[in-house]
């Protein structure tokens, strides 16, 4: 039987999860052996609507995604919830929806809204006990307590470190299963918000705005729960603009300098068609 994400974080060691913003990318990251998903709304802003992270996807838009993702694997899937779309009762359904769904587990955000990817600048935030009051909300909507709520600060780049340990600590304290601070700024902060906040810990990595450390340094730091949100959008789109240059420029996907392509096989693999035979 498949471990609950609680499993996994009862083990020793990190749960690694990289991103993706399809079932696609998540099959690949399963057979890769990764034990857990994280389904990315930056990504799926891309995807689904070729728009940037500003708070463009509807609840609906993001937990159908989420259930299409989640029925694709058999590991636990990790959902970006936003803000949790609206006040307490907009919280309340996003548990329920998300839950229903299939995800395992959502981040609900301290920003204001419109929010944007916390990488961005120009975040504005919400009062802690306003976040707070979410949080408990949420906790009480779940129907299983395999159903995890993590409480995510965007504290650090606007009003500071101290701040956002803050913030952390009080979501700790209204009983969220694990605690998010986005974009720490060094493995020395890193480990002092390990340290202070009562709550396992998750960290997302955005290449070139966080340390640039390995999933066992940032496991040696403390951290339970390690996701990548972005990065497999990244490298697509890395990929997509060279295929669509390469395409323009020689008139053949089978220029010898064009990208790759996964042979038709392989393709099928990933997808199960041998299996759908049968």
């Amino acid at each position: 039987m498949t471990p609950s994400l609680p499993d996994l974080l009862r083990r020793p060691g990190i749960v690694v999860a990289p991103g993706c913003h399809d079932a696609l990318g998540a099959r690949i990251l399963r057979q890769a052996g990764f034990e857990a998903i994280y389904m990315t709304g930056n990504g799926l802003s891309a995807s689904l609507i070729g728009a940037p992270d500003l708070g463009l996807l509807t609840m609906t838009e993001m937990v159908a995604r989420g259930r299409a993702i989640a029925a694709s694997i058999d590991v636990p899937l990790i959902a970006d919830a936003d803000t949790g779309y609206g006040n307490l009762n907009n919280v309340v359904r996003t548990v329920r929806e998300y839950e229903a769904a299939g995800v395992a587990a959502i981040h609900l955000e301290d920003q204001a809204t419109p929010k944007r990817c916390g990488a961005m600048s120009g975040l504005s935030l919400v009062p802690p006990a306003e976040h707070a009051a979410k949080l408990r909300a949420a906790l009480a909507a779940r129907r299983s307590p395999d159903f995890l709520v993590i409480g995510r600060s965007d504290a650090r780049l606007v009003n500071g470190f101290e701040d956002a340990v803050q913030r952390g600590t009080a979501y700790a304290e209204a009983g969220a299963d694990l605690v998010l601070l986005e974009m720490l700024q060094s493995p020395e902060e890193m480990r002092e918000a390990v340290a202070r906040i009562p709550a396992p810990m998750a960290f997302n990595v955005v290449e070139h705005k966080v340390p640039p450390l390995t999933a066992r340094e940032i496991g040696e730091l403390g951290f339970r729960l390690l996701n990548y949100p972005v990065s497999s959008t990244l490298a697509y789109a890395a990929m997509m603009r060279g295929f669509a240059e390469s395409l323009r420029r020689q008139g053949t996907t089978l220029a010898p300098e064009a990208p790759p392509l996964l042979p038709l096989h392989d393709y099928e693999e990933i997808l199960g068609l041998r299996e759908a035979y049968h």
